[in-house]
């Protein structure tokens, strides 16, 4: 069940949408702009590519612990002030960090610490305010509300991504202390909403739901198995680049913090390519034999990312790559939402959430081929193609091996092959 809305105008110009828009894009600023930093500032006092995966790996970690208990919460409690909480506690961490870098209270430890807890944020906040886009835009326009709100997380990224690069290596604790404020006025924009949205579930049911009642969703649900398994895949093989994007600028490129920020805006430029294909064909009904093209080309550009040598093939590849990865992205999460019940959206996004949790494992595994070829005399053979043999080679195989799995997706997954919204 769901409230009954207003169909005579597009939910996309109403003031509740226009300011979880701004909310998202804010918080997101402010996400990216850390993740950035964090990274820069662990590799420049380890020099050590796996201490770089593993902060990546550590960020992923509460979507494993948590991600299905803040679905079913989702479902229970206002999504409005849940998202609204969410993004300030997002700000106390960040501001606490940044005094922390401030007074030089710093070292590994404390850091993965800071990484653990703004990784819980991100997972809350990332099925929140999915789940709170759906109720007030409904389900005739979730493809692109979906698509406008992953939107505002690209273009905060590039704002995040410009400020981190030229701030992190000058001033640890500015980019922190930035992305305080950002949450913080995230969390407040969305404050005068409406209490309910249009299409927020309402159940009749005197019986609390119960958390494992997604087990029994999965079995029934031949869909949302699928996706959730397709997820894991394109986690593990290749959404898993991410975390080396610092090697690769500085030992591929030979670039610096500016050089970063720069390929992250490129990152999210291309992000944003992919969300507008979902905007403006958001009507088409075919979303699983999209899904699975973009996976695909995702899979195709993640081997040539692992030849890209030089600054401009570099470009072309990671735009192309995050053209692909964005669009499933987005399609993961409309088609999630749209195979289940609107009382059980939260469970769902909670389920494909917890899916994410298998990054730390591609993580492991190119941390693993880098070591591996970094240790044993691989140069020979790898020299005349590779900048960086370790971290090239790396996605030349997650790249290889994504695209034989999309394959064999492709051929057998035929419900979600034919699944239509």
């Amino acid at each position: 069940m769901h409230l009954k809305t207003d169909n005579h105008s597009l939910p996309f110009f109403k003031k509740d949408f226009f300011r979880l828009w701004f909310a998202v894009f804010i918080f997101s600023a402010g996400i990216y702009q850390e993740q950035i930093s964090v990274g820069y500032i662990i590799y420049e006092i380890t020099n050590s590519e796996i201490h770089v995966i593993l902060m990546y790996a550590v960020r992923v970690i509460p979507v494993l612990f948590f991600s299905n208990y803040i679905g079913y919460i989702a479902d229970l409690i206002n999504r409005k002030k849940l998202l609204s909480i969410f993004m300030f506690l997002g700000s106390i961490g960040m501001f606490l960090f940044s005094l922390l870098m401030y007074f030089e209270i710093y070292n590994y430890p404390i850091i993965m610490t800071f990484v653990f807890y703004s990784g819980c944020i991100w997972a809350a906040v990332m099925i929140t305010q999915q789940s709170y886009s759906y109720d007030i835009v409904g389900p005739k326009f979730v493809s692109q509300g979906t698509a406008l709100t992953k939107g505002a997380d690209r273009i905060g990224g590039i704002l995040g991504g410009y400020f981190s690069g030229k701030l992190v290596s000058n001033y640890f604790h500015i980019p922190f202390l930035l992305s305080a404020l950002y949450h913080l006025c995230s969390s407040s924009l969305i404050l005068p909403n409406s209490k309910i949205a249009n299409y927020s579930p309402i159940s009749k049911s005197k019986e609390k739901p119960q958390i494992s009642e997604i087990l029994s969703i999965l079995k029934n649900n031949n869909v949302l198995l699928v996706l959730i398994i397709l997820t894991i895949i394109t986690e593990i093989f290749g959404f898993s680049h991410n975390s080396i994007m610092p090697i690769l600028v500085k030992d591929v490129l030979s670039g610096d913090a500016d050089d970063l920020g720069f390929m992250m805006i490129v990152r999210q430029f291309g992000g944003i390519i992919g969300i507008l294909l979902i905007i403006v064909f958001g009507n088409i009904q075919q979303k699983g034999l999209w899904l699975l093209i973009s996976a695909l080309g995702m899979s195709f550009c993640v081997f040539f990312l692992g030849l890209a040598n030089n600054s401009l093939i570099f470009i072309v590849a990671l735009f192309s790559l995050n053209v692909f990865s964005s669009s499933c992205d987005s399609l993961y999460q409309i088609i999630a939402q749209k195979s289940v019940l609107n009382k059980d959206r939260g469970k769902a996004l909670g389920a494909w959430t917890f899916a994410l949790g298998s990054g730390p494992l591609g993580y492991l595994i190119i941390g693993l081929i880098i070591t591996a070829v970094n240790t044993y005399d691989f140069t020979g053979l790898t020299n005349q193609y590779h900048n960086a043999p370790g971290p090239q080679l790396a996605l030349n195989l997650n790249g290889f091996i994504l695209i034989i799995l999309v394959l064999v997706t492709f051929r057998y997954a035929k419900k979600l092959r034919e699944f239509k919204t």
